[in-house]
């Protein structure tokens, strides 16, 4: 089982309660973070650790389990797999303006073609923002980043939600798929892992990061 939760971390421009988040991070994470300029980006750093030691605290689960972080705007999100030998991978974007041109640009055809195949400017926008995190999940699970080519695998999406019906010939096995959406409605989520089963989606309340 996949398990992902997600967090606002918009608490923790208090400074009193991102210290203590903070002072609840392994040395490493702290230096993570320490190195991090602006205020969000500290925000979403931390806030995606408390994600993951939550989440390990709660479902009982040791280090050696595999998990995924991401972050965007207010947002953090991690997802674990209590599966050992599993792969995970997953990511939040916040949905913004329609960027079709950059979806021309790296995205297959097809892909393409069903973002420009939505009705309005928003229902472009928010296609857009679907296939990137879906992409982006896939990159992440298999851990080439951007170092593999976005139009080396396609995604397709139906009634079914979205699989992959071409994967890269260096990237062998089965991957699912499992897509969320913020109650708010102002973000698209992705996960991926070779795991086929997947909890839903699980918000941390703020007084729990405290």
């Amino acid at each position: 089982m996949v398990h992902t939760w997600i967090m606002d971390v918009t608490p923790l421009q208090n400074d009193m309660i991102y210290r203590r988040c903070y002072n609840r991070l392994p040395d490493w994470r702290r230096e993570k973070a320490d190195r991090i300029r602006p205020l969000e980006g500290k925000m979403q750093s931390v806030g995606a650790w408390i994600l993951y030691q939550q989440m390990r605290n709660y479902y009982e689960l040791s280090d050696q389990m595999p998990y995924n972080l991401s972050h965007s705007g207010k947002y953090a999100l991690c997802s674990v797999s209590t599966q050992p030998d599993a792969q995970v991978g997953c990511d939040v974007e916040m949905i913004k303006e329609n960027k079709l041109r950059l979806a021309e640009r790296y995205f297959c055809p097809g892909e393409v073609a069903w973002i420009q195949s939505q009705t309005t400017e928003a229902e472009q926008a928010e296609g857009f923002y679907r296939y990137w995190v879906l992409k982006e999940s896939f990159i992440k699970t298999i851990r080439l980043g951007m170092k593999q080519d976005l139009r080396e695998f396609e995604i397709a999406l139906d009634e079914r939600g979205a699989r992959l019906v071409r994967q890269p010939e260096a990237v062998p096995g089965t991957y699912y798929y499992q897509e969320y959406q913020t109650d708010a409605g102002d973000a698209r989520i992705a996960v991926c892992s070779t795991e086929k089963k997947f909890g839903e989606l699980h918000y941390l309340d703020e007084r729990n990061i405290i």
